[in-house]
């Protein structure tokens, strides 16, 4: 996390010239602006759930994959013997 030494940042802007009102005013909303960006930050908590959940996923379709091979190897099978029965393969 980053720090803002907000002390440090008025005293600096004042004592380039800046009023001590409006330095108070700019470091305040400079202080806000970090603090709520850290607020979108993914912690590591977040992250392995999203690794979990993709994993999932992940496993689902390969699931998907396997039956969808089964089934076409199924009917493929269903066709070269029906392409048997009726004589077309001579």
């Amino acid at each position: 996390m980053l720090y803002l030494d907000t002390l440090k940042t008025v005293n600096e802007l004042t004592n380039s010239g800046m009023d001590e009102k409006q330095a108070r005013t700019i470091t305040t909303m400079l202080k806000d602006l970090m603090d709520s960006q850290f607020v979108r930050l993914a912690t590591k908590q977040d992250l392995e759930k999203v690794s979990f959940e993709c994993k999932a996923e992940i496993f689902e379709v390969k699931t998907d994959i396997k039956a969808l091979k089964w089934m076409l190897g199924t009917f493929g099978v269903i066709v070269m013997v029906a392409i048997v029965q009726h004589g077309f393969v001579h």
